[in-house]
């Protein structure tokens, strides 16, 4: 009972600090104090490092990896965009079942690189897509396990437009569930404007 008790502090904690950091990070990017280190970073590293940090809320869940090998280096800041990549994956395990898979995918495409993370979830209502990403928005889903602020999306968008990417909510048109797809520049192309 005490180690089940641990466990629950221990969880609860984590999400509180979550929380405050989402809090924090909201402020920042509404007062214009948010500067990102833009640096020329591998995206293969950086999910890596996501998917570490996400690997609790991740544990109900298959991850399945599909990132191109000719993936070429994006400019960006890497600890803005692996909490990016740490709130769409916490997103995907808040409203997906148990057991489903949670797909992430990068890919070339011209000058610019694609990166989509892919949920077995319900989806997202179309009159929802948008509105997704403002603050404190929640797509009802009643069961739900654990509630979320609706602060992630809207961190997600603010970093990666920050960065001088983009950020779209669909539906996947391969099954049920969401799709997040983040478009970036890459690097190449940055060099050569």
């Amino acid at each position: 009972a005490r180690a089940e008790l641990t466990g629950t502090i221990q969880e609860e904690a984590e999400r509180l600090n979550r929380f405050i950091a989402n809090l924090l990070d909201m402020t920042r990017l509404e007062s214009g104090a948010l500067t990102p280190r833009m640096e020329p970073a591998d995206l293969v590293d950086i999910v890596g490092s996501a998917l570490r940090r996400a690997s609790a809320v991740l544990s109900g869940h298959r991850v399945e990896l599909d990132l191109a090998p000719d993936l070429p280096q994006v400019k960006l800041d890497s600890v803005l965009f692996e909490q990016v990549l740490f709130n769409l994956l916490d997103n995907a395990a808040k409203y997906t079942p148990v057991g489903t898979a949670i797909r992430i995918a990068a890919l070339r495409d011209g000058t610019l690189v694609r990166l989509r993370i892919m949920d077995e979830g319900d989806g997202i209502p179309p009159e929802d897509l948008e509105r997704v990403f403002d603050k404190f928005y929640r797509v009802q889903a009643a069961d739900r396990k654990r509630a979320g602020t609706g602060l992630g999306l809207a961190i997600c968008r603010g970093f990666v437009e920050a960065m001088g990417g983009s950020i779209i909510a669909s539906s996947r048109g391969d099954r049920r569930g969401a799709v997040f797809t983040i478009t970036l520049p890459a690097l190449a192309a940055v060099q050569a404007l």
